[in-house]
């Protein structure tokens, strides 16, 4: 999730409440409507936040009474400081989590010692804590990767937000390099910095696009393993894209696409790889697929 900061250096966030059952249509009809993505916390009611892009009174007011015609029951809207950031990730409870037994990511601001192999990611004003259902899952199939085929390689982080993705496939393979593409400057600015964080620099490029390249040309890559945590929308536009960009053998990991997307991306996939394993969520799918010879 990316917040959108005025040249005031203020960012404004909508939060609204509502129940279980209204959250993937809310969710869904924003991401589809301004084409963010938004962050969900489980509970009981739902939480649902993410920054409005509305300019003017009147397009908050008709945000909002779109927000209630779906389903959303308080709806508050808060004006930060940019430095005020951390205390809003503090609120949306993030901390420390592991991956297996092999990685713990920790927030930038957490004081104590770990004693696993780790990753501090610091979000700053992008999305990618990792708590995500998608980001979780997408971990997991890099922490998969690794161990079957011996490494991850080159890496592709397309949508990269916070730049999280990559760095984990950075620190479980220390042979692996990266590049991470996101169109959004504060997710270009908080990746590059989790990359500094983590000593991490030497081995990372980050973009805001990807380098281009006509028709016929050869992509950008080959890599070994891309993972793209964006949206079923954004994957049916650039599966076949990344596909291309693929090495033999190498893993493409699409997370993101709610159940409303899930027929016509999976339909899409299905013609890159017929086989695409399916890891069903609670509200999203990720699909990942191997790249074997003859296919695509």
């Amino acid at each position: 999730m990316t917040f959108r900061i005025p040249a005031s250096d203020h960012y404004q966030v909508l939060s609204l409440t509502c129940h279980s059952e209204d959250s993937p249509a809310i969710e869904g009809w924003v991401a589809k409507t301004y084409q963010i993505p938004v962050l969900v916390t489980e509970g009981d009611p739902f939480q649902i936040a993410f920054s409005p892009p509305f300019d003017s009174p009147l397009e908050q007011i008709l945000l909002e009474e779109g927000l209630r015609s779906l389903g959303a029951l308080e709806i508050r809207v808060d004006s930060f400081e940019r430095h005020d950031w951390q205390e809003l990730w503090k609120e949306q409870g993030f901390r420390r989590f592991c991956v297996g037994e092999e990685l713990t990511v920790v927030p930038a601001w957490d004081p104590d010692p770990v004693s696993h192999p780790s990753i501090r990611i610091d979000p700053q004003l992008a999305f990618g804590t990792g708590w995500h259902e998608t980001t979780f899952c997408v971990l997991e199939r890099i922490l998969e990767k690794i161990k079957k085929t011996g490494g991850a390689g080159r890496v592709l982080d397309f949508g990269a937000g916070t730049g999280i993705l990559g760095v984990a496939a950075l620190k479980l393979d220390s042979r692996a390099s990266l590049l991470a593409v996101d169109n959004d400057p504060y997710a270009v600015e908080a990746t590059t910095e989790n990359l500094r964080l983590n000593e991490m620099e030497g081995r990372g490029r980050v973009l805001g696009e990807l380098p281009p390249f006509s028709e016929g040309e050869t992509p950008p890559g080959p890599f070994d393993l891309i993972v793209a945590n964006v949206t079923g929308g954004v994957v049916l536009e650039m599966a076949d894209i990344l596909w291309g960009m693929l090495e033999e053998k190498g893993w493409l990991v699409c997370s993101g696409i709610s159940k409303d997307e899930a027929g016509q991306v999976e339909e899409l996939l299905r013609a890159l790889d017929p086989s695409p394993r399916k890891f069903p969520g609670e509200r999203y799918n990720t699909y990942c697929l191997v790249k074997e010879g003859g296919r695509g």
